[in-house]
């Protein structure tokens, strides 16, 4: 790990303080190995005086617990029709997890608690059929599960809820972590499976809009039902005003904490916030810009340009933003005949290329050329050449596409940079 890193690190903890997470485990993370580095993550957040809240689900061990008694289940996930044999199967289920994650929760120093808190009432009769047992969340008390927290008590949630009869009902955990999270005002929602969700979405953008999620889901039927409740639950959660929902997968190294603390993350995230901002540089930006380009300058990415030369042009500058952490740069220098201007300095901090940032921050500079009514925008490039090729410029050997100034650096520098030009008209 470099400094950098650690300053990206670091921006997020005054961010995440005193803020409320909701953390929902899949009942087969829970059995699974990965569980005892879950647990010690949780325990880094709540050191960091984050507000957690845990809500697990319980089908693998509702399957698993059917199966050894022979009875066939209804329903497994709180979804579809419960019976009664499957309500009673899932409730010994639920209730030995329950006990199961609070000695773990004990292991590791963590002070945790249960309570009825999901009020609840029947799903009744969908499209003709009777769900039986199944409810629907219709209201999180709210009120005691903040009491908890402000004990410094952790919250364990299970998926049953209750009627106003006191009968006992079986929800949907997916739901029941986004009923929490919107009842609490949490910031995150982050829902922890076995699979990978980058595997299960084929390797698609890694932050969504809520919109994005829900076309994503109609154009991919075949996905996994966990997957499209998931991704469901997620969108519906940004619309009723949780800025950011995560699904990871929980065999990658320390998912909640490699998610939480880095950029890019290792899930996909649905957000609602200002995520990716494009935006003018400032004069505040010229200490990061220089350690952003210096990088690139060991690299021979770039030329050497000092902070006195960036705080000169920094009006030229545009930069793009992750969680307010700069990650990439473009600059673009008019020319003195103010008809033509120069793309340079287009840098993307390792660790965030792939991701589309590159063509976002050509678009801006062109963009930024055009208002500033060039007709035409040129580069010298000596790596970056066949990009802005697929971005639409052309490799020219015409020194007078330069202007003069330009055209002296390039012939004596001795860089042999490939010039390159676009028509902006």
């Amino acid at each position: 790990m470099n400094f950098s890193d650690l300053r990206a690190i670091l921006q997020y903890v005054p961010q995440f303080r005193g803020r409320t997470f909701v953390v929902a485990l899949d009942g087969a993370v829970i059995e699974s190995s990965d569980f005892s580095n879950i647990l010690l993550d949780l325990a880094v957040l709540r050191s960091l005086n984050v507000k957690v809240v845990l809500v697990h689900g319980a089908a693998a061990q509702i399957v698993a617990l059917g199966n050894r008694r022979g009875v066939a289940l209804s329903n497994i996930d709180g979804t579809g029709v419960t019976d009664e044999a499957t309500l009673e199967v899932s409730m010994d289920a639920i209730s030995r997890l329950s006990n199961a994650v609070m000695q773990s929760l004990t292991t590791v120093k963590i002070k945790a608690a249960t309570a009825n808190a999901i009020h609840a009432h029947p799903a009744g009769i969908i499209k003709g059929i009777d769900h039986g047992f199944t409810g629907t969340v219709e209201k999180i008390d709210a009120g005691v599960l903040q009491s908890f927290l402000d004990q410094d008590i952790l919250p364990v949630v299970p998926p049953v809820g209750f009627d106003a009869d006191g009968q006992t009902l079986r929800v949907n955990s997916d739901a029941v972590a986004r009923e929490v999270a919107t009842a609490l005002g949490a910031s995150k929602i982050l829902f922890v499976t076995l699979c990978d969700p980058r595997d299960e979405t084929g390797g698609r953008e890694k932050q969504w809009t809520a919109e994005d999620a829900l076309a994503f889901i109609e154009s991919n039927p075949s996905l996994p039902p966990g997957m499209i409740s998931k991704l469901r639950q997620a969108s519906r959660a940004t619309r009723d005003g949780v800025p950011r929902v995560h699904l990871i997968g929980s065999r990658n190294q320390d998912a909640l904490l490699a998610e939480l603390f880095s950029n890019e993350g290792v899930g996909v995230m649905v957000y609602s916030d200002a995520y990716q901002r494009v935006r003018l540089a400032s004069h505040a930006d010229v200490d990061e810009l220089y350690l952003l380009i210096h990088r690139a300058v060991e690299d021979e990415e770039l030329i050497e340009r000092s902070r006195a030369e960036i705080h000169a042009v920094i009006e030229d500058y545009i930069v793009i933003e992750i969680d307010g952490n700069i990650v990439g740069c473009v600059a673009v220098h008019p020319a003195p005949e103010r008809d033509r201007a120069e793309l340079a300095c287009l840098y993307v901090k390792r660790g965030h290329t792939g991701q589309g940032y590159g063509r976002t921050l050509v678009g801006a500079a062109t963009d930024r050329a055009r208002q500033l009514g060039c007709r035409e925008i040129f580069a010298l490039s000596t790596q970056a050449a066949g990009y802005l090729e697929r971005e639409g410029f052309a490799r020219s050997g015409d020194l007078s596409l330069l202007p003069e100034d330009r055209r002296e650096k390039w012939l004596k520098n001795g860089r042999n940079a490939v010039i390159l030009h676009r028509d902006l008209d």
